[in-house]
């Protein structure tokens, strides 16, 4: 059998093969972060495609936090007894499931459309304009953050989840504070890459001490910028990143992106041909050099060959795939079945979509509408 479908331990969580459900923002909560049955059904029709390992959309841990007004919240006890609903219906059919928890920082769109807060790491650096300017986090803010992410783990492992992944790239709150960008604090929390990691670092510790400690924590890590002429955060600085989480006890590491420029985005679309997809393999050799822990690689994985070279090599241990999933939920299931060898998946990024009522759908726009989005 090949290695890809061979089982994996992370930490003491053992997953049935190396394919990950990279996680996935699919827009079915309220306004308030309350799931739906649909993100229910979403996350049982992934365990039923034999996905190794589910990560679900990002869940804001805080109101300051929220991205969009559809975005799953883990910010209330009072979320518990839904995602309970969702682990139950994966684990009936032999799933694992993670949660991925957020801080979206000065990337948080509808914090910053709204009259309450929004907030940046601070207000000299790359900021985006969504309107109005946010305000500069205080030491209280940034410890009271902190604990919020902790507090957010707790809710995670009471709802029955098997993990717990901090999203720490894609320029919200925790790469905000590592890239030099967007991080120009003249305290303890800026400056010095020690003191730019200093706030993931605090996250990791109070997260570790709201759960069992035998719950593994994980991150989707940004390893580095790809922004043009700027200095930004590097793959050398993401090596040392990586090896002091090491140490914090994180179980598992996405490789991931930072802050991004236009031509990197351009990397990312029409995959088609085995050439252009891992597109950061090298950040991942890179990474793997530094840590002995269990990696995963995301970014154009679309190809079984490709992702059983990957994991044979020893660079990583599982393969994240993202926008595949979203056209095919039981592409694991194929490839293991021998049925397919490539996932339909064109990286054309035409993946948000809106109905005649004008609600937003994460479906496949070249699937037939009524298929695509459940009607």
């Amino acid at each position: 059998m090949s290695k890809v479908f061979e089982p994996l331990e992370i930490g003491k969580l053992n997953i049935p093969n190396r394919f990950v459900r990279s996680a996935t923002y699919y827009a079915l909560s309220d306004v308030n972060g309350y799931i739906s049955d649909e993100s229910v059904e979403l996350m049982k029709t992934l365990a039923e495609g034999e996905v190794g390992l589910i990560i679900t959309g990002y869940a804001f841990v805080s109101k300051q936090g929220q991205v969009f007004p559809d975005m799953n919240g883990i910010d209330e006890d009072d979320h518990i007894s839904a995602y309970q609903k969702m682990t139950r219906a994966v684990h009936e059919r032999k799933g694992k499931i993670v949660m991925q928890i957020a801080h979206g920082g000065a990337q948080a769109t509808f914090a910053a459309k709204g009259e309450g807060d929004y907030v940046a790491v601070s207000l000299n650096g790359d900021l985006p304009d969504f309107g109005r300017k946010p305000r500069e986090l205080t030491d209280v803010d940034i410890i009271g953050i902190i604990e919020s992410f902790g507090q957010a783990a707790r809710r995670v492992q009471a709802s029955g989840f098997d993990g717990v992944q901090i999203h720490g790239a894609h320029g919200y709150l925790v790469s905000e504070f590592l890239s030099p960008t967007t991080n120009h604090r003249k305290d303890k929390w800026g400056g010095s890459l020690e003191n730019r990691m200093r706030f993931l670092i605090e996250v990791i510790r109070s997260i570790k001490k709201q759960v069992s400690n035998d719950f593994p924590v994980m991150i989707k890590l940004g390893c580095r910028d790809y922004l043009d002429g700027t200095d930004s955060l590097t793959i050398e600085e993401g090596k040392q990143v990586a090896k002091a989480i090491e140490k914090e006890g994180i179980a598992l590491i996405e490789i991931s992106h930072g802050r991004v420029d236009k031509n990197f985005r351009k990397m990312m679309e029409k995959i088609n041909s085995v050439e252009k997809e891992a597109f950061m393999l090298d950040d991942a050799k890179a990474i793997r050099s530094a840590v002995s822990i269990p990696l995963c690689l995301v970014g154009g994985i679309r190809t079984l060959s490709v992702a059983e070279k990957l994991v044979g090599s020893g660079v990583v241990d599982c393969i994240s795939i993202c926008r595949p999933f979203i056209r095919e939920p039981d592409l694991v299931k194929q490839f293991k079945k021998s049925a397919k060898t490539t996932a339909d998946c064109i990286s054309c990024r035409g993946c948000m979509n809106r109905d005649d009522e004008g609600k937003l759908h994460i479906c496949c726009r070249h699937l037939e509408k009524s298929k695509a989005v459940g009607k």
